[in-house]
């Protein structure tokens, strides 16, 4: 094997958490990539789910020297090629910077892949130690001892939009995909694997190296769990406190979990059902009287044909209701068992700018 360039897998973790315009090659199989990966990164496999099955299988059978041939010939002729064409096709796509590639250990898959680039005109470095190499080091960046502020506020107090407006921030329902309630699932999304989103965790938390923002969250995110050292550090945090009318939470509400899911193509009956089936979830914690209640008036919400003022009062009704017996008492139990200093409490308008001030902004 060629003498070709090796970086740490420290200086790759680097690398892809801080540039996203670098060509990112992962070469391990699609069934490697779907159960854990990076941010950043592009699934290239050198051996199909199949090919690593008869591999891996030859190698229990019959040694490593018949599992390395088997390799050659099933990656060979014109699956070799188009290969081939992929990997300098993401590296032609980003000139600028030096193209890295990895395969699980930073072995013979990847060797081969960075020998045959280079024989076809190509620059890559491999990473050492590979994929394992890149996680140990976002198990160490999950350790991040920079300070962080907790943003509260009850359900549907525009946390989410609100860092996004800040400079140093770290989304945890973004990196889920979920927005951390019964109703949080994104539509048309599904949540990453949990090894996923704690690397994508470790690669957010790499970038921010002062203090940042968290909205504050439950251990559980959907299925996603936060790291127990992590969530640990989030519960005595200091906090800013959103402060917004229920109404008006309830606005926020039926904007962005009924008129943008519209409005994106999520049909009408569909959204109904989701709703009605999420609020029967929670029958017990409602009590049964108040989740028949709520339900019936989200019938009658959906029962318009157009959503003008009367229909949207309709639907901020049940919203409301839910917010009030439901998710209200939830957060405040919540922050009840937190001893958590408030910095700061106020409208969204003046939570913003009293983090912003923070942030030097």
């Amino acid at each position: 094997m060629n003498n070709y360039p090796v970086v740490p897998a420290s200086e790759a973790f680097r690398l892809i958490s801080m540039n996203g315009k670098m060509s990112f090659i992962d070469v391990r199989s699609q069934g490697e990539y779907e159960k854990a990966h990076f941010g950043n990164t592009v699934n290239i496999p050198i051996l199909s789910n199949l090919h690593r099955h008869e591999v891996g299988l030859t190698y229990k059978i019959e040694g490593s020297e018949a599992a390395k041939a088997l390799g050659h010939k099933l990656v060979s002729g014109d699956y070799k090629e188009q290969l081939i064409h992929q990997w300098c096709e993401s590296i032609r796509n980003h000139p600028q910077h030096p193209a890295l590639i990895f395969c699980w250990r930073g072995g013979l898959r990847s060797q081969l892949a960075q020998d045959w680039v280079y024989q076809n005109g190509f620059e890559v470095f491999r990473v050492d130690s590979g994929y394992k190499g890149l996680r140990h080091e976002a198990l160490k960046a999950l350790e991040n001892p920079a300070p962080f502020i907790i943003l509260s506020g009850m359900t549907g107090s525009g946390k989410t939009r609100l860092i996004h407006k800040l400079r140093n921030f770290v989304d945890l329902e973004g990196l889920a995909k979920h927005r951390g309630s019964a109703f949080g699932a994104h539509f048309g999304e599904s949540q990453p694997q949990q090894a996923t989103f704690e690397n994508k965790l470790a690669q957010a938390l790499y970038q921010v190296a002062e203090t940042y923002v968290l909205e504050d969250e439950s251990p559980n995110i959907g299925r996603c769990h936060l790291p127990d050292s992590f969530y640990a550090r989030m519960i005595p945090a200091p906090m800013v406190m959103i402060e917004t009318p229920v109404r008006l939470r309830a606005f926020e509400i039926y904007k962005e979990y009924i008129q943008m899911p519209l409005k994106n193509g999520r049909p009408l009956c569909e959204l109904e059902q989701s709703f009605a089936q999420n609020i029967e979830r929670i029958r017990n914690k409602l009590g049964g009287l108040e989740c028949d209640k709520i339900k019936s008036i989200l019938r009658l919400a959906f029962k318009a044909e157009a959503m003008d003022e009367d229909n949207i009062a309709i639907h901020l009704d049940w919203i409301e209701r839910l917010l009030s017996h439901y998710y209200d008492k939830l957060y405040q139990h919540s922050l009840s068992l937190k001893s958590r200093k408030t910095l700061y409490k106020g409208s969204w308008q003046d939570c913003l700018d009293f983090l912003k001030s923070l942030q030097n902004e």
